[in-house]
């Protein structure tokens, strides 16, 4: 074996194989579809609106080597506990394939325990399909405004609403709200993230202004 060492030209040539190498595996691994994904919204719109932009891509992605969707979104306009109610109902219905179910709901004006024991009772589901949420407290709209600046404290529905309308012209229930967040979707990712984890072991209903969504897009982003 040779003692000589091993050139500069030479040695970055080796790394250079060893990235290909890496990003094609990784490539080969993100490549897999996800797993059947059903998605219960409280909201019968807005919500919906917004993650369909971004459950259409992937079924698009993937429609060739599934017989029909991977990711359904449903919008109920149930409130907080009745919603993990009717979903384990619907879903057995609906889409039973399904691996995962999301619920997606709002703060709003609902009680706090309730809000809280949606989580706690999703989170801790013993089901043949694992339960998940992306809950907002207190709003949708507190999601998306995080695309474009930080949040510390909880001004209101409304004042998010008026940030919105100056950044992208928003409406409730715009149908192509994905579209015009799409760009900024990671550096919301990680506002939000470093916000819910601002507030370590509280409570969802004592964390606020905080949204889970970013878990669920994070989650879905992997399949794009």
């Amino acid at each position: 074996m040779s003692l000589k060492p091993i050139k500069a030209s030479e040695q970055k040539k080796n790394q250079e194989r060893i990235n290909a190498k890496m990003q094609k595996r990784k490539k080969e691994l993100l490549d897999d579809p996800p797993p059947y994904i059903y998605i219960v919204s409280e909201g019968k719109e807005t919500e919906p609106n917004y993650i369909s932009g971004l459950a259409k891509a992937i079924n698009s992605k993937f429609s060739d080597l599934s017989s029909g969707d991977r990711i359904i979104v449903k919008g109920t306009g149930r409130n907080t506990r009745g919603l993990l109610k009717y979903a384990r109902k619907v879903v057995e219905s609906d889409f039973p394939q399904a691996a995962v179910v999301w619920l997606m709901y709002d703060k709003d004006d609902f009680p706090l325990d309730d809000f809280d024991n949606t989580q706690y009772s999703a989170e801790d589901k013993k089901d043949n399909r694992q339960y998940r949420v992306a809950w907002s407290n207190e709003c949708i709209e507190l999601w998306f405004v995080l695309h474009f600046q930080e949040l510390e404290v909880n001004n209101g529905r409304e004042h998010y609403r008026k940030i919105l309308r100056q950044k992208c012209g928003y409406e409730k229930n715009l149908k192509n709200i994905y579209d015009l967040l799409m760009d900024k979707t990671n550096i919301a990712i990680k506002r939000a993230r470093r916000q819910y984890e601002s507030y370590n072991d509280l409570p969802p209903s004592k964390r606020c202004p905080a949204t889970r969504v970013y878990e669920l897009v994070e989650e879905l982003q992997k399949y794009l």
